[in-house]
């Protein structure tokens, strides 16, 4: 009896939490972008700093090092400019701005959601 309550627990915490997992997102990007691009950005800075790791043990030489830093930080600047250009996607103002007559709907509609009555 124990064993089956702990079996229809683990599949109920996973029914919950599975969504949870998933990557979600604003409904007008695409999925797992976000990801990718921060993935790409962590590779970059990931090597930039082996980099100076071994330069400053002493594998490199000071005119090596510079060069594949300056390198590395060529490669980089794609996926920082792809991260500042999403996040000015996902926060920027819409270019058409909600009448007064449907602001007062969807607040009514909210209000009656909650149980509550528009008072305007």
């Amino acid at each position: 009896m124990i064993i089956l309550f702990f079996i229809l627990m683990l599949i109920f915490l996973v029914y919950i939490f599975l969504p949870l997992m998933k990557e979600i997102y604003w409904p007008f990007t695409k999925k797992g972008e976000l990801a990718e691009i921060q993935r790409n950005k962590k590779e970059g800075i990931r090597a930039i700093s082996d980099i100076d790791f071994e330069f400053e043990v002493g594998k490199l030489t000071g005119e090596d090092y510079a060069s594949t830093r300056d390198f590395l930080k060529r490669q980089a600047v794609p996926a920082l400019e792809k991260e500042r250009d999403f996040s000015k996607r996902l926060f920027s103002r819409p270019k058409k701005e909600i009448t007064k007559g449907l602001k007062k709907a969807i607040t009514g509609e909210v209000l009656r959601i909650c149980g509550k009555k528009l008072s305007l």
